[in-house]
């Protein structure tokens, strides 16, 4: 059977519920797990329609199925999720990228999906549209006006295939923090967000060892009874060249090393493959520290390296 999507929204970034089906949310206690997708949208920049008319492969099937009935761990609420959302991500020239999302955690399952360019006319797709902009040209420009920093954004770096095969490359590595404070302790929950869009909290078992680009770190340590909360912002051009020049070899492995110097208030990342290290200098990061005085000055970052720039407006080119 069809269900219709449940949220739909523009202009928040890959795999940000724009278009969420939430398979929890049927009466009868939940719905299978989709097996094909069929959807019309509207590329504001491009000024295009697109139509995405598919039968999912029993492969892809199969994955979503087996992502839905796999539960992951809390470990701040130390109990188990499941999925309950499934994510449809329409990108420019007609790719579109299928994600599932739960508390915590989402996950990319497919990033090879293209609709065909179709004909629609702007009074069937928006009628109001049409009423009082009448031109898909005109609907196109006024809808944009809600998205300046996208519109500016295209005209700075225009549309590339080849950045979303960039985003969605994938790396055998693993994250490390390593404290000069030999007292010093992860603590327990993190969050890793990658350029596909996806994130993780910590999980009891290990990550995947192949992963894309990471984009942000949130991570807290524990120093005694002071508590240091760390965003790290990875710079986008940055990491796309340092992780290509890092694993250039075929089969390369590696790490993402974060080392936090005693006094917390100086970082040193860097890529580590084979021996050689990679700096990554360019990184935003801002810490908090709390302390059991609640001092006043706590209420600012302890640490900043950009306060010229709000964290909510780091943006990256495929957003």
């Amino acid at each position: 059977r069809y269900v219709g999507v449940m949220e739909r929204f523009t202009g928040l970034g890959l795999g940000e519920a724009d278009g969420t089906v939430d398979m929890g949310s049927d009466s009868n206690g939940g719905m299978g797990a989709p097996s094909s997708v069929d959807i019309v949208w509207l590329s504001y920049l491009e000024k295009k329609f697109y139509r995405l008319n598919v039968k999912f492969s029993s492969e892809l099937q199969d994955k979503i199925r087996q992502k839905f009935r796999t539960k992951y761990y809390d470990w701040p609420a130390k109990r188990y999720w499941a999925f309950t959302g499934f994510v449809i991500n329409m990108l420019p020239k007609g790719h579109v990228w299928l994600y599932v999302d739960g508390i915590g955690r989402r996950e990319l399952v497919c990033d090879t999906l293209v609709g065909r360019e179709v004909n629609v006319p702007l009074q069937d797709f928006d009628e109001d549209g049409y009423r009082y902009r009448k031109t898909l040209d005109a609907f196109c420009e006024g809808r944009l006006g809600d998205y300046t920093w996208a519109e500016e954004n295209f005209k700075r770096n225009g549309l590339s295939d080849g950045l979303w095969d960039t985003y969605k490359t994938k790396y055998n590595y693993e994250i490390e923090f390593k404290f000069e404070d030999e007292k010093a302790v992860l603590d327990v929950d993190y969050l890793y967000r990658f350029l596909t869009g996806e994130f993780w909290h910590r999980d009891n078992k290990p990550m995947p060892s192949v992963l894309p680009r990471v984009r942000e770190i949130q991570a807290g340590w524990e120093v005694g009874t002071t508590i240091y909360d760390g965003n790290f912002y990875f710079d986008e051009e940055e990491i796309i060249k340092g992780y290509a020049e890092a694993f250039k070899a075929k089969g390369a492995s590696g790490k993402l090393m974060i080392e936090v110097s005693k006094y917390n208030n100086w970082f040193t990342i860097y890529l580590l493959v084979s021996g050689k290290k990679y700096p990554l200098t360019k990184t935003k990061i801002h810490v908090f520290r709390t302390t059991p005085q609640h001092l006043k000055e706590e209420k600012w970052p302890f640490y900043n390296n950009h306060p010229d720039i709000y964290s909510g407006d780091i943006h990256y080119v495929g957003e």
